[in-house]
């Protein structure tokens, strides 16, 4: 009968890899023992032979769902889609857009860096500086709308190096998720959590700034923020620099426009319900009820 011999050389060898295995495994546990933590949702996905790109109620009447693969048809995994965020070391506290991460601008959840591919997004206007953090909603979530704004990108052959509205049809500021936006369509809306003017003046390094500024943007953007006071509060916003929104769709300002009687010359923030700044579209707002939120780069050193 054959009876396997070691020699020493070759238990010291196995005893070896015994514990560099050991070793790797240990240091492999926080992402092993994730695993009874739900996989996320994949967008799009097929269901019964159609594409669905966020979570639906297709066949399950209330509550929405997502497959957590890329074809429930073939593969039949899926789970419940959370409406609010939850975890992360900000005990799931809503999502802060925009934010950045890495130096980049966020108006979406991002799966970059996470263990198992679950969407994250921060809790304040940086997580470079704050590093706080929740898992997102997988309601927030669809296909090919996840990422950083990438500045420049080119839309129509043209660059831009901020959000526009050029294109669309609401009038509503967007931004690229790739460099160029003709060869990969990815985008999003620039919308913040926050809908909120610049505060003018604000400190940020320890300096004031009555204007919007490229300072500390890595990506080459104007930005503000929205309290008088960036380090201590992390809420910004970038700046827009045309015209957008509003029941006209972003069309230009005329000056003067008449409101309420009185003439104005300039952009105002007069009964603005979030104190944002709007001009009329027409002469006439009385008559015509036309307006668009201002640039930001024309209320620069306005009072709010």
């Amino acid at each position: 009968m054959y009876k396997r011999v070691y020699w020493p050389m070759q238990r010291e060898n196995e005893m070896a890899f015994i514990m560099i295995f050991l070793f790797c495994a240990s240091a492999l546990l926080p992402l092993l023992v994730t695993g009874d933590v739900p996989p996320p949702c994949v967008f799009p996905f097929i269901y019964h032979r159609q594409s669905y790109s966020s979570c639906t109620n297709i066949g399950t009447g209330e509550k929405t769902w997502c497959a957590t693969t890329a074809n429930y048809d073939t593969s039949p995994k899926w789970k419940y889609c959370s409406p609010q965020e939850y975890g992360g070391n900000s005990g799931g506290k809503p999502c802060v857009f925009p934010f950045t991460y890495k130096k980049r601008t966020f108006y979406t959840c991002t799966n970059e860096d996470a263990a198992i591919g679950r969407f994250w997004c921060a809790t304040t206007g940086s997580y470079d500086k704050d590093k706080q953090w929740s898992y997102c909603a997988d309601t927030r979530l669809a296909a090919n709308s996840q990422g950083p704004c990438i500045f420049p990108f080119i839309y129509k052959g043209k660059s831009y190096s901020s959000c526009t509205t050029a294109g669309a049809s609401t009038g509503k500021l967007w931004c690229s998720l790739t460099s160029n936006y003709d060869t990969n369509p990815r985008w999003t809306y620039c919308d913040p959590s926050e809908p909120r003017p610049c505060a003018f003046p604000f400190i940020f390094g320890g300096k004031s700034y009555s204007t919007c500024t490229k300072k500390g943007s890595a990506d080459g953007q104007l930005w503000c923020a929205t309290t008088n006071n960036y380090e201590r509060d992390s809420k910004w916003k970038a700046c827009s620099i045309q015209e957008y929104g509003g029941n006209s769709k972003g069309k230009v300002c005329v000056f003067p426009f008449i409101y309420k009687g009185k003439t104005f010359k300039r952009c105002t923030n007069e009964n603005s319900s979030d104190g944002r700044f709007w001009c009329a579209t027409t002469r006439n707002y009385d008559k015509d009820k036309q307006w668009s939120y201002c640039a930001d780069t024309s209320n620069q050193n306005q009072c709010l």
